[in-house]
């Protein structure tokens, strides 16, 4: 019941049944004007009946080719009306195709029993026809998205099928999803076997979001070609979602926890001393040898009948300021994205080891793109990383206003971390030839500049 059958709508519907149809019929209104004969053969009722044949053969050929021209030019994610869809599969051409060799040749060769063949190939086709129609009728689909996900993890997606038929059971039903995304778009789907009626059953599909933003779902199809699998018929539902993907999170190395995070600090650990102008009050202990006469908390020690001391600790991470700019040209070329992506990457890693290892650090991130957009600690992480996500890259993103406001604004022991899409000559010369009151580092969104900090699975 649970599987993944990525297939493209454009490969499905092929136009060859299209064009089989409008050739038929065309051949037969052309055969009863040029051929005496045939004209006097299939006179009266009988021509009229040929005639309408043939024009609809046209006008269903026509109809099928201009939606598949329709359906690869625009994505299907408005409304639709027209719910009900069949479709030829490659069997059911090559069967249309006898059928319509067996019907010329009994027109021409004036056989009947080439006739009779025609009319018992027409019993499965219609037969066919009508059952798939019975499978999908009265089924209703529905998916189960994932809350967040990250880009480059295989993540599933959850369909719901139910038959509301009282007697009819559906067999082999296909629900195809349409995944839609700025740069990327694709077809998935999950197979069911049986769904029993007045019952419903769970399948599920599996897929790996290779762009972080907003990916578009919808609309859901399911589709049966059972039991000949002559002819498809399906069903659209107007059920559309939208997914935010996150960006993908690395790690930072020892070298970015050492020369940033702490100050002096080669290893990751807070250090302890007594002494009433430390940090931050940690707890109250007992007096040792040593320690400051003025830390003695006199309330504690009556309590308890021995010296008690306050103790107070004092941190070495610092507070960091994060600027991120997403710079582009106004035609990018692939290593140009490639470098807003990797920028984009290397800020959401900070926030994650911001949280996991540095939680009495102050972190402030300012994103300057297509939209400027401010972060700090009284967000929630998930809403920075929605953020990061949906951010886009632009040609007017400039980073130097905000880089002096930033050096007016903070403290002396904080830190300036400047990672920029622009190439590396480009940034040190526009960017960051700044008075430094405070400590600022520069980093071009390249392999070369983010390697020795940043480290991200497939970056070499």
């Amino acid at each position: 019941m649970n599987g993944s059958l990525p297939n493209d709508d454009e490969k499905r519907r092929s136009p060859l049944a299209g064009v089989g149809a409008i050739i038929c019929g065309g051949g037969l209104l052309l055969g009863l004007q040029r051929l005496p004969w045939l004209a006097q053969q299939w006179a009266g009722f009988s021509r009229w009946v040929l005639i309408l044949l043939a024009i609809g053969l046209l006008l269903w050929g026509i109809t099928q080719l201009l939606a598949l021209a329709r359906s690869r030019q625009t994505a299907t994610r408005r409304p639709i009306w027209n719910r009900n869809r069949m479709a030829i599969t490659r069997e059911g051409i090559v069967y249309i195709t006898i059928m319509s060799v067996m019907f010329l040749g009994s027109i021409i060769g004036r056989t009947n029993m080439l006739m009779f063949v025609f009319a018992m190939m027409i019993g499965p086709w219609v037969l066919n026809g009508w059952i798939a129609f019975s499978m999908v009728r009265r089924t209703h689909a529905k998916r189960v998205l994932p809350h967040r996900v990250m880009a480059g993890e295989m993540v599933s997606v959850e369909i719901e099928v139910a038959n509301h038929k009282w007697f009819l059971n559906s067999w082999l039903l296909a629900a195809r999803d349409q995944v839609t995304h700025a740069r990327d778009r694709f077809q998935a789907a999950a197979l069911f076997v049986r769904v029993p009626a007045r019952q419903s059953r769970r399948g599920h599909y599996f897929v790996r979001f290779s762009q972080r933003g907003e990916y578009s779902f919808g609309p859901l199809e399911l589709t049966t070609h059972f039991p000949l699998g002559l002819v498809e018929r399906g069903f659209l539902f107007n059920d559309f979602a939208k997914l935010i993907v996150h960006p993908r999170v690395g790690r930072m190395t020892s070298r970015w926890r050492s020369d940033l995070w702490n100050a002096t600090e080669v290893v990751e650990r807070r250090r302890m001393r007594a002494g009433l102008f430390d940090d931050e009050f940690h707890r109250i202990r007992e007096y040792r040898l040593g320690d400051n006469p003025k830390a003695i908390h006199w309330r504690t020690t009556a309590r308890r009948g021995e010296l008690m001391v306050r103790e107070f600790q004092q941190t070495r991470d610092r507070d960091l300021v994060l600027l991120v700019e997403l710079w582009q040209p106004a035609h990018p070329s692939t290593s140009d994205m490639d470098r807003v992506e990797l920028a984009v990457s290397f800020a959401a890693t900070v926030l994650h080891e911001n949280l996991r290892q540095s939680r009495d650090a102050r972190l402030r991130m300012i994103v300057v793109g297509l939209q400027t957009f401010v972060w700090d600690q009284l967000s929630s992480l998930e809403q920075a990383l929605d953020q990061l996500a949906l951010a886009s890259a632009s040609p007017m993103a400039d980073v130097r206003p905000v880089i002096d406001e930033a050096m007016q604004r903070i403290s002396g022991s904080s830190r300036v971390v400047v990672v920029s899409s622009r190439p590396r000559s480009e940034l040190l010369t526009r960017t960051c030839d700044v008075a430094e009151p405070v400590e600022l580092l520069c980093l071009s969104a390249e392999v070369r500049d983010l390697s020795p900090y940043f480290v991200l699975e497939g970056l070499t």
